[in-house]
């Protein structure tokens, strides 16, 4: 089941998606649109929160590049004619689910992925809008070269890099321990206390919460 938070003149649709639960959002605000992580078989629920928001779609927007949360990146562009935004370091992933596993390649049918036309670069400290909705990116690595947060005024997505409780792992290919120790001493302690944070798995949560009683963040002794 979906579930919907509503914000001042926006409205956020989140739902899991895929073998791995990943969580898809997407946010609508005066009748245009974003998605953020389309995992695997979310084009029914992102077509839904379209139709329910009356909302076009503008932009694909990737947290960053591993294929539980950008399968259905290159069909959803395709299908809406829209761009999709990645970091540059991790716009390889893009290209048959390179960067995992091969279990996870066949998991995820990484070889039948639609491919990404038009491709667009995040960078740090840009100020992307889209659909009318300001948008600050952080470039924060450590669970892969690319990963970014995606920082509003009153919340942000957070994708792999912090979690209720956790952070993203640092095992994978590609995954740098050091980088996600700079990252969390860095991008995300500097968020601020009042934002909301939607990670790319399980519940939403708070920078307040996080900062208060995530165990990786209390280490820092910051």
């Amino acid at each position: 089941t979906g579930r919907a938070a509503r914000l001042p003149v926006m409205q956020l649709h989140g739902f899991a998606a895929g073998p791995y639960n990943t969580n898809t959002y997407v946010l609508a605000h005066e009748g245009e649109a974003f998605v953020v992580d389309p995992g695997m078989h979310s084009h029914r629920q992102v077509e839904k929160a379209l139709a329910e928001t009356s909302a076009s779609l503008v932009a694909v927007v990737l947290t960053h590049g591993h294929i539980d949360h950008t399968r259905d990146a290159g069909s959803l562009a395709a299908q809406y004619d829209v761009p999709v935004h990645i970091h540059p370091e991790d716009a390889f992933m893009l290209a048959g689910g390179d960067g995992i596993s091969q279990r996870s390649q066949v998991l995820f049918d990484a070889a039948h992925m639609t491919p990404v036309r038009d491709l667009r670069d995040l960078h740090d400290g840009q100020d992307l809008t889209l659909a009318g909705v300001e948008l600050k990116v952080r470039h924060a690595p450590g669970h892969s070269p690319g990963s970014c947060l995606l920082v509003h005024e009153q919340f942000a997505f957070t994708g792999d890099v912090i979690f209720q409780g956790s952070i993203g792992r640092t095992d994978f290919a590609g995954s740098d321990p050091a980088q996600m120790d700079a990252t969390l001493r860095g991008p995300v302690w500097e968020l601020d206390d009042s934002l909301q944070l939607f990670p790319g798995h399980g519940a939403g949560t708070s920078m307040r919460a996080e900062r208060a009683t995530n165990p990786f963040l209390l280490q820092l002794g910051m």
